[in-house]
């Protein structure tokens, strides 16, 4: 079996979310975006087999992914296509690249191609579906990794945990 087959071990992904965000010292997380300062907060994988998105959510939000994915529904339409057209940013073979505030509507805001790591902060979403018809949402916090040549289902852990502590860092740096 390669790599590239192996399926993602959750529980390592949340011990990276516990030992750098959740156990964070308090000085540290007075810097992290707010969806990490409040009391109880969620996280959401999503595992795809050209990529990992783990994205942090309140709790409106988590009612509407477990509606979403109950439905057999992409929880988060019009994000990512793995299709090089159609999108706001076409990401490949980019690291630590970070996007925040953003509004996209009526458009993919990704079009992911492979070995790249994002972190995506603020982010507004609207999308009109055959399904559903208009669709808006908001994420607070999110990571995407890409798998490539470079990234895979054995890497991915590595290329995850120093995404987040890029995000750590320059969170610390911007109100330095």
């Amino acid at each position: 079996m390669s790599a590239q087959n192996l399926p993602i071990e959750m529980p390592r992904i949340d011990s990276i979310i516990k030992k750098r965000l959740v156990h964070a010292p308090r000085e540290a997380k007075e810097r992290f975006p707010a969806v990490l300062r409040q009391t109880h907060f969620s996280w959401a994988s999503l595992t795809e087999p050209e990529y990992l998105m783990v994205a942090f959510i309140t709790d409106d939000e988590q009612k509407r992914l477990k509606e979403f994915v109950a439905k057999r529904l992409n929880p988060f339409p019009g994000l990512i296509t793995v299709a090089n057209a159609g999108a706001a940013f076409r990401v490949e073979k980019s690291k630590y690249m970070t996007l925040n505030g953003c509004r996209v509507s009526n458009s993919f805001t990704f079009s992911l191609g492979p070995d790249s790591t994002i972190v995506l902060i603020d982010h507004h979403q609207s999308i009109n579906t055959k399904e559903l018809g208009i669709v808006t949402y908001t994420i607070p916090l999110a990571y995407i990794v890409s798998y490539g040549d470079e990234i895979d289902n054995s890497s991915v852990y590595e290329y995850f945990d120093g995404l987040v502590a890029h995000s750590i860092n320059s969170w610390r740096e911007a109100d330095a």
